[in-house]
């Protein structure tokens, strides 16, 4: 799936405005962390770079700040599993997305954590208890967006 199908995909699937996310992913584009297009040539994302862009949408710290945010987040792991790692396994399909009832974000301090019925998977360490921004993205809204870009739909 190309870059602006992609967008209008998270934008549409997780009740995004598609011009910030657009914006986003400029900035994190100009950074070096998703393709530029130039030309004629726009290739389809690979899986690692749609989950760069997932990241870059819902992981909103401000324009100024999306290149550092989505690094911040890509690097948190859960033990030897890097959450960029774990997120191209899920849009590739080497993991699966049913058993997933939703993923939360926190944004101060970077952490996420994967909700399903019979576990949980931290990234990085949530702020229990604590007063902070978080964005949640529910599993269904999730499966169908990796379905969109499996698909090449947007």
């Amino acid at each position: 799936m190309r870059k602006r199908r992609a967008v209008q995909a998270v934008a549409r699937r997780l009740g995004l405005n598609v011009n910030r996310v657009a914006a986003l992913v400029q900035r994190v584009s100009e950074a070096g962390l998703l393709p530029v297009t130039t030309g004629s040539t726009r290739p389809d994302l690979s899986h690692r770079q749609l989950a760069t862009l997932l990241l870059a949408a819902i992981a909103d710290n401000g324009l100024g700040n999306a290149p550092a945010t989505v690094r911040e987040f890509a690097a948190l792991s859960a033990g030897n599993l890097r959450l960029d790692d774990w997120l191209e396994a899920l849009i590739a399909g080497r993991v699966a997305a049913e058993p997933i009832l939703s993923v939360v974000l926190q944004l101060d301090p970077a952490a996420v954590t994967v909700l399903t019925g019979a576990t949980q998977l931290e990234f990085g360490n949530a702020a229990h208890g604590a007063t902070t921004r978080v964005v949640a993205v529910s599993g269904e809204a999730l499966r169908e967006l990796i379905g969109d870009f499996n698909n090449g739909l947007g």
